[in-house]
């Protein structure tokens, strides 16, 4: 059995999570920023829902295949629902959402060699939770991370920390919606020129210049919608 050969096993995982960033990789990223009045998050697209309402104050942005954003949109949707029927609407945080449903699910579909795997990576922000506004990232393998000020989701780790680079330094928490807006449209050309590399160049990804930052957005607002 393959389960009982530790090398066969690792090497299974290795090709599934090469499958699975090959699928994500070029994807539309999603910002996610804090500002003045709450949270923003901002992505384009052809039409597709990218963003969508989870709860009342927690919303979810996603890169990956339309099919498996869907079904953990809804796994969810679900889960908020329930608990907050069978408790209260205080009781539906992220943290809950990402710890029980979405990151379990999301590990257990990439363990699980028998059958595919969810090929998405997740988004999710939370307004004036126990703990203030926060924002929270889930990887295609089920490892999370929260953020209190910014995240990104982008096609690859190269297009995150593309993203997160530029947000490190200019992010403001208190900037207003205008100026946050220019500043997330910024950082998403970033995560979208390091996808547009990747696709023609493999692992030999190349520095984001400004001058393409300029160009690539110039060309995205033309033909998506934000």
């Amino acid at each position: 059995m393959m389960l009982d050969e530790p090398y066969r096993f690792a090497e299974v995982m290795a090709n599934r999570r090469d499958y699975i960033e090959d699928q994500l990789r070029g994807g539309s990223p999603v910002v996610g920023v804090t500002y003045s009045d709450g949270i923003l998050l901002l992505t384009l697209g052809r039409g597709q829902l990218k963003l969508s309402e989870t709860y009342d104050r927690i919303a979810m942005g996603s890169v990956g295949h339309p099919t498996d954003i869907e079904k953990l949109r809804q796994s969810a949707v679900d889960l908020a629902s329930v608990v907050g029927f069978n408790y209260s609407e205080a009781d539906v945080t992220l943290q809950q959402i990402v710890h029980f449903g979405l990151g379990p699910a999301i590990k257990g579909s990439f363990d699980d060699v028998i059958h595919s795997p969810y090929i998405a990576r997740i988004l999710l922000a939370e307004l004036e939770g126990d703990h203030g506004s926060s924002l929270c990232t889930i990887d295609y393998d089920g490892s999370f991370s929260a953020e209190p000020d910014y995240a990104t989701v982008g096609g690859s780790s190269d297009a995150d920390r593309a993203m997160n680079k530029i947000l490190k330094t200019d992010h403001d928490a208190s900037a207003s919606l205008g100026d946050s807006l220019n500043l997330a449209l910024k950082v998403w050309a970033a995560g979208r020129s390091i996808g547009l590399q990747d696709e023609a160049a493999g692992d030999e990804v190349v520095s984001v210049q400004d001058d393409e930052i300029r160009n690539i957005l110039k060309e995205a607002v033309e033909d998506l919608t934000v």
